[in-house]
């Protein structure tokens, strides 16, 4: 099977060229792969013909390799005589081989993979000169397989060290902002070199291969710098390979279907809000103080979204330790128990649609219990017949309205003005305008 890291293409030249710019903004690219996932952006953002200088580029480094697609002067004169008809060799008919078996084998090693999901929290960020970019603070980790679930979970407060000089504001607003993890004394933290023992633990409790993790590629350089900083703290060396989510779930798409996902469909499938308040997601100590950022729930968020949209595609029937089933199940149905207060068009649209008759039901019997009642959307009924109105704006605009009709139906009559009535609504018009 040939090499195809061998080749390079023009995003390959245009990552090179960003090297440089990415470290000096302290971001830990030591090559070319390492600053791919930040440069995607930019590379959109390019126009046509600036890519063509780096397919360019691409062109000339195949040709140099003896690569190039197209063929050689040489080749151009070469032609191959045709043969007559008598002189067609029969090809020996081969019968494609049956794909069937070797899908259902693929989904069954996929199906039964064990994934590692990881997300470590950390006091802010600090400018680029500083040496201490992030003072981890939180971790988190689940072992996950889209058979099972979730299979087991890891979680940790770490105590982040000594706060350098001047940032100990700049790191408390940041944790106030977020986590709200006190940046000192607080007393469940654990010294780093205990914390990442653990972790190793969790993670290769045997012998052998270790697997490789996944986090987001947003927290992907703060988790590789608290990982490599805390293997200095406890002197323990050991080299994880740290992947994408966002490449895992390529990865599973493309082995189920052959073909490759959009980028905008992967990250709309991992960034939801569905479970951020759901039971059992965040740790303990955040889900009893009622804060939504967590290390563990980013991690058990992305086994939720991987079970919702990739596990049911191979015919799993989800469980508990796939998604939370009584989010799962509430987010299927529909519930009639919020009306969205407008403008009084659109509220007497929906009052009067079939799908609020529990509304309507509810209105009558307001109105057969008083007359004249104010709900607390400042809509007031004065009897069977009235509809729903605004407040504010509608009803001024309504009140003038009703005046200039006044105004010019009086002036066409020339009886004398009848005495003033109280309008049916109970505003009064305008007596005069100067």
């Amino acid at each position: 099977m040939p090499n195809r890291r061998a080749s390079r293409n023009a995003y390959y030249f245009f990552v090179q060229e960003k090297i440089p710019e990415l470290r000096r903004r302290g971001l830990p690219v030591a090559r070319v792969a390492d600053a791919i996932p930040y440069c995607s952006a930019d590379w959109a953002l390019l126009r046509e013909d600036e890519k063509e200088k780096y397919s360019e580029m691409a062109r000339e480094w195949r040709a140099a390799q003896g690569k190039d697609s197209g063929p050689s002067e040489k080749q151009k004169l070469v032609s191959t005589p045709l043969r007559r008809p008598g002189m067609l060799v029969p090809k020996p008919s081969i019968s494609p081989p049956d794909m069937s078996n070797l899908s259902i084998k693929s989904d069954q090693a996929l199906l039964g993979g064990i994934f590692y999901f990881l997300n470590i929290f950390s006091h802010g960020e600090l400018p680029p000169h500083c040496e201490q970019r992030f003072l981890p603070c939180e971790i988190g980790c689940v072992k996950y397989s889209l058979q099972e679930g979730i299979m087991a979970d890891f979680h940790s407060f770490i105590h982040p060290g000594e706060i350098p000089r001047g940032f100990r504001f700049h790191c408390q607003a940041a944790s106030d902002s977020s986590h709200k993890i006190p940046i000192s004394n607080f007393e469940f933290g654990h010294d780093q070199a205990t914390v990442l023992q653990n972790l190793y633990k969790f993670i290769h409790p045997n012998p052998g291969n270790w697997p490789p993790i996944y986090c987001k590629s947003d927290d992907r350089a703060r988790v590789n710098w608290c990982l490599k900083r805390m293997e200095r703290a406890s002197e323990i060396r050991q080299d994880l390979e740290l992947l994408t989510v966002e490449d895992l779930v390529v990865g599973i798409y493309q082995q189920k279907f052959l073909k490759e996902p959009s980028k905008t469909w992967v990250r709309s499938l991992l960034d939801v809000a569905m479970w951020d308040y759901s039971s059992n997601t965040r740790c303990k100590w955040h889900e009893e103080n009622d804060i939504l950022f967590c290390a563990l729930a980013v991690c058990k968020k992305i086994a939720y979204c991987i079970s919702n949209s990739l596990a049911t595609l191979f015919g799993i029937q989800l469980t508990g330790a796939h998604v939370p089933l009584q989010d799962y199940e509430a987010s299927n149905s529909v519930t009639p128990k919020m009306v969205v207060l407008d403008a009084g068009r659109y509220q007497k649209l929906r009052v009067e649609s079939p799908g609020f008759c529990h509304f309507n039901s509810y209105n009558q019997e307001q109105r057969s219990n008083t007359s004249t009642g104010y709900y607390p959307s400042g809509v007031k009924i004065s009897g069977p017949h009235s509809s729903v109105r605004g407040r504010g704006i509608t009803r001024l605009l309504e009140s003038i309205s009703n005046s200039s009709n006044n105004i010019h139906r009086f002036s066409s009559c020339e009886t004398s003005l009848s005495p003033y009535t109280p309008q049916k609504d109970g505003y009064k018009p305008f007596s005069s305008f100067s």
